[in-house]
This record gives C-alpha cells, sequence and structure tokens, in this order.
C-alpha cells in the first residue's frame, strides 16, 4: 500500500473520530493541507466562527470558480483545491 493511500486512510479515520464529539451549527469541513513533502498539516474548518460564509477559504484566496465548489459540497463530499504552494483537500463534514 503507498504512503499516500495510508496517509489518506489514516485522515479519513482521523476525522470520523473527531466528527463524532464535535457539535456545530453550520457547516463544518475537515482540511488537509499537502504543501509538499512532510509538510501536510490537518485543520478543521468551522463555519459558526466565520465573520462571513467561505471566510477561512477567501482568506486563503481561493479561486471563484473554487469557491463556489466548495460551497456546493454536500456533507461526506471531498474536494481538491490547488493553489500556488499547496494543495487543499476539503471534506464537507456537516
Amino acid at each position: 500500500m503507498s504512503l499516500r493511500l495510508r496517509l489518506q486512510r489514516g485522515f479519513h479515520k482521523f476525522s470520523q473520530r473527531l466528527l463524532a464529539n464535535l457539535d456545530s451549527k453550520k457547516r463544518l469541513w475537515i482540511v488537509q493541507v499537502d504543501e509538499g513533502g512532510l509538510k501536510n498539516q490537518s485543520f478543521i474548518v468551522d463555519e459558526d466562527s466565520f465573520q462571513q460564509p467561505l471566510d477561512w477559504m477567501l482568506k486563503r484566496h481561493y479561486s471563484v470558480i473554487d469557491l463556489e465548489n466548495v460551497d456546493k459540497m454536500k456533507c461526506a463530499e471531498m474536494v481538491s483545491v490547488q493553489l500556488e504552494n499547496a494543495k487543499h483537500c476539503l471534506i464537507r463534514a456537516k
């Protein structure tokens, strides 16, 4: 099994466990940021903490098309966004 596949499976298991313990009123995403090599990070992005819809994504300069795709995401759907220096993989959790 490739390292990438193991990381994806581990990320999925982590996100499922985490979601079982979270209570959010609005949308919730789990975002994995891959900057290449060993520079990977994961975030929980909770719309309850936004000042406006998709605030976190706007601050990271997502394109209009990427913002539309993220906005239309359904629960458990995954979207990848390629930015200049990183790839963001988002899973809509709620």
